[in-house]
């Protein structure tokens, strides 16, 4: 389908389609889906500590200030990175009384048992030596601490392949047996070695998959463990030798078969085929993300075409997908400056001059947090029609 601009005010006006505000929150996501009826957050988080010259609490409580403007608000994490859920933990530990989401979604690694395998594996990968998380922080058990507060008060719902949420939007991703395989093919060769240390992470999975799922749609409600007693837990199981030569052992494993929260990234389009399509990718790997295009079980076609398309990754080359099929009309790049001691991890942070001009045979507009984050910016932006939102706070895609 092709986009016809005369329709778009009066699409707006029926509910149809919506208004996506694009935040600058530098190298992180975030973007609000607005209309008329409900308003869903997409990830809020930054991984850095501060953006075009601005302490990120600000940037923080910009947002927050911004959204204090709607009703029937919700929120989505794609996945568990900090650049995805760190103003969420800024939000539960410095305004937790003064705002609130009915429903937070999150990717299901929760719903069974048998997924705290998958957890375990996530807890393991914020602990390699080249997770580059501040002070070695788990961002999974952040997030577990940091909702424990809102039991009783806040939603979760798990989203999966098929599931359709929000009465609009259907996700593609994750699928419950390519994340399960994908978990047996790094676990099992550990477990081998490392038996006994896996069976305590494995029990500690447990309990944190326990007390998300208190908080669930069909939850009961009730806080099955207390926080400050799994903290101490977590502390000892870390403090322990086995644990050590266990992280010794994952620390010598290759780095992109730990690319395990991406893995997980939740990946959602609109239910309905329509003129203003959406589709956003989370930071799904460019090999998920084939498999999703093709269609690979037959039940969730991608739309022949989008009005809107989040690029997975902030652009990098290493989570590159060609979506020119799909002839977009938006592409939105969340770049920013990553900040770290290596260039080579500087580098590879960089937005891919895959994407920059390359759709200039198209009525493409790139909107981008910051141009001077891309491969392709040489004297200005070399994409044909772009929109930058640095230094401004953010902007609306309409």
């Amino acid at each position: 389908m092709i986009f016809k601009a005369e329709n778009l005010q009066t699409a707006r006006n029926e509910g149809k389609i919506m208004r996506i505000r694009m935040y600058n929150v530098g190298y992180g996501d975030c973007f609000c889906l607005r209309d008329k009826k409900k308003n869903l957050l997409v990830d809020f988080g930054t991984s850095n500590g501060r953006i075009e010259g601005r302490p990120r609490r600000d940037i923080f409580d910009m947002v927050l200030s911004d959204l204090m403007s709607i009703e029937n608000k919700n929120l989505l994490l794609t996945h568990f990175h900090l650049d995805h859920l760190s103003g969420l933990l800024y939000l539960m530990k410095h305004r937790r009384g003064s705002f609130d989401f009915g429903t937070i979604y999150l990717p299901d690694v929760f719903s069974s048992p048998e997924k705290s395998r998958t957890l375990a594996l996530l807890l393991l990968s914020d602990l390699r030596k080249d997770s580059f998380l501040p002070s070695k922080q788990v961002s999974l058990y952040a997030l577990v601490e940091a909702l424990s507060s809102r039991i009783g008060k806040t939603k979760i719902a798990f989203l999966s392949r098929g599931r359709s949420f929000e009465g609009k939007y259907t996700a593609l991703w994750p699928d419950h047996d390519e994340i399960g395989a994908m978990t047996e093919r790094i676990l099992v060769p550990l477990e081998k070695e490392h038996s006994w240390i896996l069976k305590s992470v494995l029990a500690f999975a447990e309990k944190l998959r326990q007390m998300i799922c208190s908080m669930a749609e069909d939850g009961t409600g009730e806080k099955p463990y207390a926080i400050s007693a799994l903290e101490q837990e977590f502390r000892d199981l870390r403090s322990m030798p086995e644990f050590r030569q266990l992280m010794d052992a994952v620390d010598a494993e290759d780095a992109e078969k730990w690319d395990i929260k991406n893995s997980i990234s939740v990946v959602f389009q609109n239910s309905e085929d329509s003129e203003w399509n959406l589709l956003f990718t989370g930071d799904i790997s460019g090999e998920y993300m084939k498999k999703i295009a093709g269609n690979y079980d037959g039940t969730l076609p991608l739309h022949e075409h989008y009005w809107c398309i989040k690029v997975p990754h902030h652009g990098t080359g290493s989570h590159y997908y060609n979506f020119a099929d799909y002839t977009p009309e938006n592409l939105l790049i969340s770049n920013g400056i990553y900040h770290t001691l290596g260039k080579k991890q500087a580098k590879a942070a960089r937005t891919t001059t895959e994407y920059a001009g390359m759709f200039h045979t198209w009525d493409v507009t790139m909107w981008c947090s910051n141009s001077s984050c891309c491969d392709g910016f040489r004297d200005g932006c070399s994409c044909k029609e772009c929109e930058i939102i640095s230094p401004r706070y953010y902007l609306d895609i309409r």
